[in-house]
Parts: structure tokens; sequence; C-alpha cells
């Protein structure tokens, strides 16, 4: 893997994601596929949000479905020009019960701890749609390509080229910024840094795809169920209850993390032409 530096390569698949996106956008829209105006989105009629809310989410799926196509091909063409082979990256090697549910539990206990934070940040999760397509895209499609991209290509590069922690941190930073939304970044990104670890530790993609296809089910069912804007607070009423909830939440973030750190500073740089 000789050549351009690997920082380059990390930035040239963020680049393809990005360009992906647009391409895809513009095609889609190229083919008479739109979003919903704002006469639609603001409506008081019950029947035109839920048009609304189906255009948006056929649109977003439709739209991200192309763009994997194309980013794939890209990334395809991309490592035969660099000589990278990813044979077996996607494997489930390590996907067993028990570490799902504690994946899930853990990811769970980010959401609690930074839910004041994300409380009082901007932004909505309303554009996402709803109905079957947003299942489409946000339980399958979203897990498959994010995680190939963030804790597949990304984490595998940055790994052979700088060792585990900046296989860890860069990538988990980026997925958590190109969510956008304030409020959803900083738990983006916690989530992002037990996905890499996960995925550092068993080198297991699949492992990673169903936890986070897990939590956007949970998120999916939840905004179907007309409850995408509950909080554990508001659920428990800010009592006692909810802060021996939050403490112990903090406390086992705190001893994860930093044994996660431990570990992972303990990987180090390997000279081989394999990214998985």
């Amino acid at each position: 893997m000789a050549g351009k530096p690997f920082w380059v390569d990390a930035m040239v698949v963020v680049l393809l994601f990005i360009i992906a996106q647009a391409v895809a956008t513009v095609a889609c829209m190229a083919m008479g596929l739109r979003m919903p105006g704002v006469a639609m989105t603001t409506s008081f009629d019950a029947e035109v949000l839920e048009n609304a809310d189906s255009m948006q989410a056929r649109f977003i799926a439709i739209t991200y479905l192309v763009s994997m196509v194309i980013f794939y091909i890209s990334m395809f063409i991309y490592q035969r020009m660099r000589g990278w082979s990813s044979k077996g990256w996607f494997n489930m090697r390590g996907c067993t019960p028990v570490r799902l549910l504690a994946g899930y539990l853990l990811i769970w206990c980010i959401s609690i701890v930074v839910e004041p934070l994300s409380e009082a940040l901007p932004g909505d999760q309303d554009m996402l749609g709803n109905g079957g397509w947003l299942l489409f895209s946000s339980v399958l499609l979203a897990p498959i390509f994010e995680e190939s991209l963030f804790r597949g290509y990304m984490t595998g590069i940055l790994r052979k080229a700088y060792g585990g922690m900046a296989a860890w941190i860069v990538p988990a930073v980026t997925f958590g910024v190109i969510h956008a939304i304030p409020s959803v970044v900083i738990s983006a990104t916690l989530m992002g840094l037990v996905l890499g670890y996960l995925y550092l530790h068993y080198r297991s993609l699949g492992l990673v795809v169903m936890l986070h296809a897990m939590n956007n089910l949970t998120a999916c069912f939840l905004r179907m169920m007309d409850m995408g804007d509950m909080t554990v607070s508001g659920l428990l009423s800010e009592g006692p209850w909810y802060w021996a909830l939050y403490a112990v939440c903090a406390v086992v973030l705190g001893v994860t993390f930093v044994k996660m750190y431990r570990n992972i500073s303990g990987i180090k740089v390997e000279n081989n032409t394999s990214i998985e």
C-alpha cells in the first residue's frame, strides 16, 4: 500500500460517500422523485401529513439505495487501483446473542446519559418520514452502508497505517458529524466509539451492522408509535428513579470506555494489504 499517505485514503472514502449521496440525489430528482413541499408538511390534514411522511421516507430510501450502488462501485475501482484486499471482511464471527444484548444495552446507556444535552440542542428528525420506507432505509440500508464505510473501510485503512487509536476515534467522530443534526451528533459519536471498539476487537462487521440495525429499529418503532419525542427523564418525571438510573448508566459508560481505551491502545500498525 505504498504511495499516497493513508489519511488521504480515508479522506477519499468519505469524499466518495459524499459524492455518491449528491449524485444519487440529483439522479433521483431527475427521475421525478421529489420531497414533499411545505404545503404538505405544514398541512392540518392528517391524511396529507401521512402522505408527506411517506414521500419523504420513499425519497430518502431510494436515494440512499442509489448512493450505495454508486459508492460500492467507486470503492471497488479505488481498491483495485490501490491493490487492497477486503476478502472475507463481512463476517458474522463474534455475533452472539450475549454480545448483541450487551452492545444494545450500552447504546441505551449512551442515550440516557446524553439525553439532557441532546434535549438542549436544536434539531429534529421529522425529515426522515415514516412507514415502511423508513424501516427499509434505517434498518436495512443505513446499517450496512454506514458500517461498511466507517467501521469497514475507514477503520481498516487507519488501523493498518496508524494503529488502534486513530482507527477507533476518527471514524467515530466522522460518523457523528455526518448525522448533521446537533441533537444527534454527540450520541452518534459515542455510539460510533462502541461500534468501532467491537469491530476492532472481534473483526466482525456483521456484529456492528446488527447492533446498528437494532438501534435504528427501536427508534423507528418509537417514531411509528408516535413516541419519537419520548424521553426517559419525562417518563420517570426526573424523580429519584431517574437519577439512580442515570448514575448507573454513567458509571457503566465510564468504566466501559476506560476499558475500551486500554484495549484499543494496544493495537499496533499492521503492514499488509488487507483492510479487514
